[in-house]
């Protein structure tokens, strides 16, 4: 059997998908032919518990700053 190559670079196709598609997986993925992989399970975000205070608030979503006073001697 004659070696089938990829018709974008040189490269020898192995798998006989490839060779019926005329290009390679990172010819095809490069060139937009081929979609990316998407992942097989995705992580959950980790849980966030909001953070109550006296000074803050519930609702609350900005903290106020107090300027520094000068030290008096």
């Amino acid at each position: 059997m004659k070696p089938v190559r990829c018709r974008y670079c040189p490269r020898r196709l192995s798998t006989p998908e490839s060779q019926a598609r005329g290009y390679g997986l990172i010819c095809g993925r490069k060139n937009g032919l081929i979609p990316p992989t998407t992942p097989r399970h995705s992580r959950q975000p980790a849980p966030v518990t909001a953070v109550t205070t006296p000074d803050v608030h519930p609702g609350q979503t900005a903290i106020p700053i107090q300027p520094e006073l000068p030290k008096e001697n």
